[in-house]
């Protein structure tokens, strides 16, 4: 556990991911804004074509977008570049003897730091729309890390697989875009007919979804059947990516 999380190369994982952040805002004006206004022009966007166009009736509906957008951002641009992190940095792993994980983790910590810096976007759109704080908002904290080690573990196991079926840089587009429909980062879980909610279970992390907005939004604890799922699926891909980093060990280099 300890070699998957690179816990014993804290300072090598920090350099890199510094060396990330600055490469990314280097020669920047705006640094950091560039990076959240991706996400929130796609919440803009939604927000004014389902409630302003389509009346979608949902309460403090740009709150519900921003929970939505900014946690999906972070999980599908830390899954698609930590898929190829390991044949990007194939001249650095070639050269010095360091565990392969420590480029899925980098990059899934940078893009978390990035996460983290639009909490006060979020924030001031709770204000702005007059939206209760419950105190069952500071478990958001809790999910959004379950959040980061279940997606962290994604990367990482897709990381491995793309060294030996490079096909998954185009399998990977098609399968995000159905991902992102399959899990309710635009709409609500009670809109689904109810025959039809199992696909939320099933789905990694649609539970991480439907948690956040619970806390945030209703101010409630996630249900029995979500937190278990939480917990279920983090856990089997935790286990996942353990079996697949000790069985990548040897050879690794020598298939990139």
């Amino acid at each position: 556990m300890r070699e998957l999380f690179c816990v014993g190369k804290k300072f090598l994982v920090y350099n890199l991911v510094s060396r990330n952040l600055k490469i990314k805002y280097r020669r920047s004006i705006f640094g950091v804004f560039w990076t959240l206004l991706n996400p929130m022009g796609s919440a803009l966007t939604y927000y004014f074509v389902f409630k302003v166009v389509f009346h979608i009736q949902i309460p403090h509906y740009l709150v519900f977008i921003l929970t939505g957008v900014f946690p999906w951002t972070f999980f599908a641009q830390s899954v698609t570049e930590g898929m190829e992190s390991l044949v990007g940095n194939f001249g650095l792993i070639s050269k010095i003897p360091i565990p392969f994980q420590i480029f899925p983790m980098v990059g899934t910590l940078t893009n978390f730091v990035t996460l983290l810096l639009a909490t006060p976007v979020l924030l001031g759109a709770m204000l702005f729309t007059q939206s209760q704080f419950g105190w069952a908002i500071f478990l958001a904290p809790l999910l959004l890390l379950g959040l980061f080690v279940i997606t962290f573990c994604i990367s990482t196991i897709l990381s491995v697989g793309f060294i030996f079926f490079r096909d998954l840089r185009h399998l990977i587009t098609i399968v995000m875009q159905l991902w992102f429909y399959a899990t309710p980062v635009i709409y609500s879980e009670t809109m689904m007919p109810e025959k039809y909610r199992w696909v939320f279970f099933v789905n990694p992390v649609g539970s991480y979804f439907i948690a956040l907005r619970r806390v945030v939004i209703d101010g409630a604890i996630p249900t029995l059947n979500t937190g278990l799922c939480i917990v279920g699926w983090t856990l089997a891909f935790l286990l996942l990516a353990l079996f697949v980093s000790r069985k990548s060990k040897q050879g690794l280099v020598e298939n990139i």
